[in-house]
């Protein structure tokens, strides 16, 4: 299995960040790995969503299922299928499993991404070691600061509104 963990302080308390990540429609804001997402159906644990980006200079579309889901606390989901320029993707990994998790600090939320990725080989693990990290790290540090610019920003909204 190939782990990537990353966390930051976030603004906000963890239902204000909730609120963010739990909604597929915002998942762009906030998500680096996203252009655009969509809801599938239902909702919870269970709910399918579908992302749109660009991985390797390709369009990529990752259908996923939500396995984790706990209000307030933590989101997780699993690739169910993935494609390249509208194609399936070439298979590198058995299973790969993303989550999110939020506990309450002082001053706001520590949010844990995490990335778990299990290889199809020993090679196709290679391969994702040397390539695919370097592109998983950047795109949840980017995803974590995007979630911090979004909550400050909510946070002074909600002081100037309030």
């Amino acid at each position: 299995m190939i782990t990537v963990v990353m966390d930051r302080p976030v603004s906000g308390s963890p239902d204000q960040v909730w609120a963010v990540i739990d909604d597929v429609e915002r998942m762009s804001e906030w998500f680096a790995f996203a252009d655009r997402a969509e809801l599938i159906e239902g909702s919870g644990l269970g709910r399918r969503q579908r992302t749109h980006g660009t991985w390797s200079g390709k369009a990529a579309e990752v259908d996923q299922e939500v396995t984790l889901y706990e209000p307030g606390r933590a989101i997780g989901w699993r690739h169910l299928e993935e494609r390249l320029d509208g194609r399936p993707a070439p298979k590198f990994a058995e299973e790969v499993v993303f989550c999110v998790r939020l506990e309450e600090e002082p001053g706001g939320t520590r949010v844990t991404m995490e990335s778990r990725q299990r290889p199809v080989g020993f090679l196709k693990g290679v391969l994702i070691r040397l390539v695919g990290l370097v592109q998983i790290r950047t795109q949840m540090k980017r995803s974590l600061d995007r979630l911090e610019s979004i909550a400050a920003a909510e946070l002074c909204a909600g002081v100037r509104t309030g």
